[in-house]
């Protein structure tokens, strides 16, 4: 099996954040600058999915989709309606 390797990249920072980055790499054995960048970007990109539901869930919602929630609601109701008879006849009280 061959073996990933991961691409090389140059990047320009703030010194301070750079000297900060040293600093966090000095107290933490094990991890390096391109370990700390790795992370970062990670962080980011998942601060932009996150973004991106947030968009896509307050969006409009179109007239199927409207239909769809509503027939979900009514199947929800429906199967809570059994439920309830259920525990019912079986001499529970309701949940």
């Amino acid at each position: 099996m061959a073996l990933r390797t991961r691409p090389r990249i140059t990047i320009t920072v703030d010194p301070d954040m750079l000297e900060e980055v040293d600093a966090y790499v000095q107290e933490h054995a094990g991890t390096d600058r391109s370990r700390v960048m790795a992370e970062a970007l990670r962080c980011w990109y998942a601060r932009v999915l996150h973004e991106s539901l947030i968009t896509q869930h307050s969006a409009r919602k179109s007239t199927e989709e409207l239909a769809e929630r509503a027939a979900w609601k009514r199947i929800r109701a429906a199967q809570s309606l059994r439920a309830e008879h259920k525990y019912q006849r079986h001499g529970r009280s309701s949940l």
